[in-house]
């Protein structure tokens, strides 16, 4: 396994805790974030991220959403975000979180894995695509990148007191 490939398996949440905090109320950020439009990981990333200063871009895919070729703008709208925040917000770092059982990659997205896909095989495009993203980042920017675990939906119960019988 390289270098890149164990950063790419860092814990989110452990790297987050590692950030200091920066007292200087000043409009800067430290992390420009690309992330997965997936709805299951809203509420945590905003928990982890609470309190840290970051811009963040959401595609479908992560990576995969600015390096794709069927929409090819999506990239270029990345990259003006990207160039913006620089300027705006004085950003030092990109972060791309990938996470497994993505749409994105699956055969209703990009079809670039099929449904269920291997472990082992996931991975491997993941890492594919975002090999491909961090070739494209100004070598000035510090690079992480992370694939999530999908999240287990927990389903609420309680009894119902009023209601449609």
């Amino acid at each position: 396994m390289t270098e890149h490939e164990e950063e790419h398996l860092v814990d989110f949440r452990a790297c987050v805790k590692n950030l200091e905090e920066d007292p200087d109320p000043a409009h800067e950020a430290d992390i420009l974030l690309l992330t997965c439009m997936d709805f299951r990981f809203f509420l945590t990333i905003a928990e982890i991220m609470e309190g840290k200063k970051y811009d963040h871009v959401i595609l479908a895919g992560a990576a995969l959403g600015v390096v794709q070729e069927k929409w090819p703008h999506w990239g270029k709208t990345y990259f003006d975000h990207l160039g913006l925040a620089v300027k705006l917000h004085k950003i030092h770092s990109v972060w791309v979180m990938e996470h497994r059982d993505c749409g994105a990659y699956g055969p209703k997205g990009f079809g670039l894995l099929p449904a269920n896909p291997d472990r082992k095989e996931e991975r491997k495009e993941h890492m594919k695509q975002v090999r491909e993203f961090a070739a494209k980042i100004p070598r000035d920017l510090h690079f992480k990148s992370f694939l999530l675990e999908a999240p287990k939906i927990k389903t609420l119960t309680f009894d119902q007191l009023i209601g449609d019988d």
